[in-house]
């Protein structure tokens, strides 16, 4: 930065709407009196102003304030169309309706001439000194009201260069105001109203930058992080990947004097900068990817900021903030602080409530569309009433059972568990140790709650419901064929009809008829599920009996916990047809295939194939052309509707073919051979060992669950085929929105909700536009935030710990056995099939069917997500793959290359490798 940049004044025109910090000081008024402040100019630049009048380094900064907001407000918006008036309208439809069209009505028209003018002189004067361009940052009048913050809400432009770009960044930041979820934080803490200033500051030409958070904020305290140390995450380049949780980043724990506690150095690929072109990734060398971000004297300074921003009654603060190389010297620059606070507690919980997908994040990762989300709580919701009802529980009426969490599906622990708590014998523990797992403190408090469960109802029912319920067991198989041969015949009559023919009342019907199959599919896959856990815990409470060993206290060992485990997943491996194993078995013997066709084995390997008919004529193709008949309809993260099926796009299925042929050969039946025999071997250990009339009840009960399994994963495969019409006709119904409104994008449908899609073919006014634009632009917002931990109480925390730095980490074992190898750590949104070599470790924050292919090809997988009988697990223990589940945190502590041992039978991780720490020295940064 150029040291001219603390001398530009503006021409006076420019003055009265541009203030500068040293402006916002003096306003301040007399200190017995509330600070008036906020109101004219937003929370964070008065905290920005008052650092720089205290020393602490800042870059300048002007402020477009709240009274600019408001008269842009009123001159343009129709009347109703106000922010006090949208925060009473949240989360109704005409409130929706109106924010999307205030939205749409603020990006589109001119600023007013006066401000226009302005920001052209600040531009002409900044330009030839500011070589990053702007920063143009919210500062919303609401966010030091009694701990409200829109941080991960309103928007943020860094990098605008140009009089047209700084005008747009003003209108987006605006504009953030009127997202859903925005208003409806801004109701659910009660805030009657509120302005937006905007903070305009030159871009930090950062060699790093990070976020330090100058203490922890009450339930964060532990080994991890504590109460006396400073937390700093940090990259190269700018910062906001570091704010948006958008990759790994280094971690620092330092001592409020600045000593170095800890640090955990993460492997950076690729650095945020700003170019000609705007915000652009560059290259990190591989030889500089490892070494720390911050050298040992910006962590020293960064501890003396901190120290001067901590106060015993105040809370703490996490602190935005650049290094930059000024006449040879590094110097840290603050570019926010604020309180570290947590959002609103999610719909449907409290303070204590425990939300989680541990599990469902296996098959929903990341952020769901709108239309996606629409239709798969509606599925949810119904299909866990309908499976409570069948065991016999009540289900409170307003009960919610389902929610969303910055886009993502979360289940309501608390509530589950209090239903399934009416069954005697049902504990937290025992359900989660099999669906996902939790904390320690996280079980001890749904245990807690638990207790006052009163399970009379369900004994009272119980003469009723257990005998329909154990015949229904006994036909559940029967039922599954009935309803896959009804599911077919609804397929085929809508996949058959030529849609672009029908009318759009017919087309809503055809649209409600397959939402129809999907709801019915989904009281029936969750009643698969919940036989399957029944029979799951059934045979492991089974094995834990005959295994059992006590302590001197008459308490279980927990090694008879863990053992009793593995020997269940052992003699539940290698179950015959399995569903979702079979793209995978299918797939790696078209690689085989491929092998014996010099031709096709050569297009392959060149990674130049995109579509079957880029491959030659010949037995690899015919191959290919029957995988996509038979499973044509799945692919990776194919709960999503809008994904692409593979039928659609192939591509990934090339992607993995290659990472089957970069090694040897392998025998798709031989890790299904070896489950079985592993399976054989468990059962002829007990056989020696246990009484005959026990040895029947454990054939009996082995047989129910891997049955259970099978129909499960049966309903699971045809619910997939269902969201695969659902997509065909939500495809059909975005052609003719597009046709109506020519600028909206492709895939515009999946934008929609099910009800507004159905209310707008049902009526002939597609007038959605607007919502679509609205909520387009939250699903970005929400794609781009990191994920919330898989479960939390409460609320989401606010700061994402340090990832575990210690040799051995500790998960749930989800498929027997032991290996050691290299790993391959898959990113968000990374092909994991471009980079894997045949016996590495895939190292991901998840895996879904569509991945389970690669299953065969790794010699161990890993997850951040999921539990043991997660559709992958099950997947894993069929192809005899070992896997350790629930990992947290394992994709930042664990870097690509790194020797690891994989525990499948206790769910343990090691790093065989010697640690080794990056040096954090001055001049360790990327070139410039």
């Amino acid at each position: 930065m150029q040291p001219t940049l603390d001398v530009v004044e503006l021409p006076s025109h420019a003055i009265a709407l541009l203030h500068r910090f040293s402006v916002i000081r003096a306003s301040r008024g007399k200190p017995s009196r509330s600070d008036p402040r906020p109101q004219r100019f937003g929370g964070k630049a008065v905290m920005l102003a008052d650092l720089e009048g205290e020393g602490i380094p800042v870059p300048p900064g002007w402020v477009i304030d709240a009274s600019t907001f408001e008269r842009v407000v009123d001159e343009q918006l129709p009347k109703g169309h106000d922010i006090a008036s949208l925060i009473k309208l949240a989360g109704t439809r005409v409130g929706m309706d109106r924010a999307a069209r205030a939205r749409d009505r603020i990006l589109s028209d001119p600023l007013p001439a006066d401000l226009s003018e302005a920001v052209g002189a600040l531009w002409e004067i900044l330009e030839p000194v500011a070589p990053w361009g702007l920063g143009v940052r919210s500062s919303a009048t609401c966010e030091d009201a009694r701990g409200a913050s829109l941080a991960g809400l309103a928007t943020s432009i860094i990098g605008a260069q140009g009089r047209s770009a700084i005008e747009d960044a003003i209108r987006q930041v605006w504009a953030s105001l009127y997202l859903p979820r925005t208003l409806l934080y801004l109701h659910r803490w009660s805030i009657r109203s509120v302005a937006m200033p905007v903070l305009i500051m030159p871009v930090i030409v950062a060699r790093s930058a990070g976020v330090l958070f100058t203490s922890p904020p009450p339930g964060l305290e532990g080994d991890r992080w504590n109460v006396d140390e400073r937390l700093v995450h940090s990259t190269f380049g700018l910062g906001a990947p570091v704010v948006d949780g958008a990759s790994t980043v280094d971690t620092y724990r330092i001592s409020r004097d600045g000593a170095l506690v800890d640090e955990v150095i993460a492997e950076k690929t690729t650095m945020l900068v700003v170019d000609g072109t705007g915000l652009a990734a560059r290259p990190i060398e591989p030889s500089q990817s490892t070494r720390g971000s911050l050298s040992r004297e910006a962590l020293t300074e960064l501890a003396v900021i901190a120290k001067r921003l901590s106060h015993p009654d105040k809370p703490a603060l996490d602190v935005e903030f650049a290094v930059e190389s000024r006449d040879g010297a590094e110097r840290v620059v603050v570019l926010q602080a604020r309180p570290i606070t947590g959002g609103v507690f999610p719909e449907g919980g409290d303070e204590k409530t425990v939300w989680s997908r541990a599990n469902v994040g296996e098959a929903l990762p990341g952020a769901a569309t709108p239309l996606t989300w629409s239709i798969a709580r509606r599925f949810s919701d119904a299909g866990f009433r309908a499976a409570f009802a069948a065991l016999g529980c009540s289900v409170p009426k307003g009960a919610v059972l389902v929610t969303n969490v910055h886009g993502r599906f979360y289940l309501n622990l608390s509530e589950f568990m209090d239903i399934a708590g009416q069954v005697p014998g049902l504990s937290p523990r025992a359900l989660l140790e099999q669906s996902g797992g939790a904390p320690d403190e996280i079980v001890a408090e749904l245990e807690k709650q638990g207790t006052s469960t009163s399970k009379r109802g369900f004994l009272v029912r119980a003469p009723f419901t257990l005998p329909s319920l154990l015949m229904r067991g006994l036909r559940l198989e029967r039922e599954v064929e009935a309803y896959e041969a009804e599911a077919e015949r609804g397929r085929r009559q809508i996949t058959e009809l030529d849609l672009g023919l029908l009318p759009d009342d017919a087309l809503s019907q055809t649209l409600a008829s397959a939402s129809d199959l999907l709801m019915s599919a989904g009281e029936l896959m969750l009643t698969c599920a919940s036989a399957s856990l029944a029979a799951h815990l059934a045979l492991t409470t089974w094995l834990r009996r005959v295994l059992k060993k006590r302590d001197a206290h008459g308490d279980e060992i927990v090694e008879v916990r863990l053992e009793a485990a593995r020997v269940a997943q052992a003699l539940t491996g290698g179950i015959a047809e399995i569903e979702s194993a079979n793209p995978g078995l299918a797939l790696l013997r078209i690689a085989n295939i491929a092998r014996r066709e010099p031709a096709a084995m050569a297009a392959l390997q060149a990674g130049n194939v995109t579509n079957v008919e880029a491959l030659p004529q010949g037995p690899t193709r015919a191959a290919l052309l029957e995988f996509l008949a038979s499973f044509g309809d799945r692919c990776v993260r194919e709960a999503e509707l809008m994904t692409p099926r593979w039928l659609e796009d192939p591509s990934s299925l090339f992607s993995m073919l290659q990472a089957a042929l970069r090694g040897p050969a392998i025998d798709p039946d031989a890790g299904p051979g070896r489950a079985r025999a592993l399976a054989d071997r468990e059962m002829a250990r007990l056989e020696a060992t246990v009484g005959r009339a026990d040895i029947r009840v454990l054939r009996a009960l082995v047989e129910r669950t891997q049955q259970f399994t099978r129909l499960r994963e049966r309903m699971r495969a045809r619910v997939t085929r269902t969201l695969g019409v659902i997509r065909l006709v939500a495809l059909d119904i975005d052609r003719r929105l597009l046709r109506i409104e020519p600028s909206l994008p492709p895939q515009s449908v999946f934008f929609c909700t099910y009800e507004e899609l159905f209310a707008a073919l049902k009526t002939g006014r597609a007038d959605v536009a607007h919502i679509i634009r609205l909520r387009r632009a939250e699903y970005l917002r929400d794609a781009g935030r990191p994920d919330p931990p898989p479960t939390f109480v409460g609320r989401p925390p606010p700061v994402r710990l340090p990832p575990s730095a210690a040799p051995r980490l500790h998960g749930l074992a989800a498929s027997p056995g032991v290996v050691e190898g290299r790993a391959r750590v898959v990113g968000a949104g990374a092909d994991p099939a471009t980079a894997l070599v045949p016996g590495e470790i895939l190292v991901a924050r998840t895996t879904d069917i569509g991945m389970s292919p690669l299953f065969l090809v790794a010699a161990g997988v890993v997850t951040e997500l999921g539990g043991p009988l997660s559709h992958a697990a099950i997947v894993a223990r069929e192809y005899n793959v070992p896997a350790v589940v629930n990992v947290d945190g394992v994709t930042l502590s664990v870097r690509t290359g790194e020797r690891l041992r994989v525990d499948g039978d206790r769910g343990i991780i090691e790093k065989l490798d010697a640690p080794q720490k990056a040096p954090s020295l001055v001049g360790a940064q990327p070139k410039d």
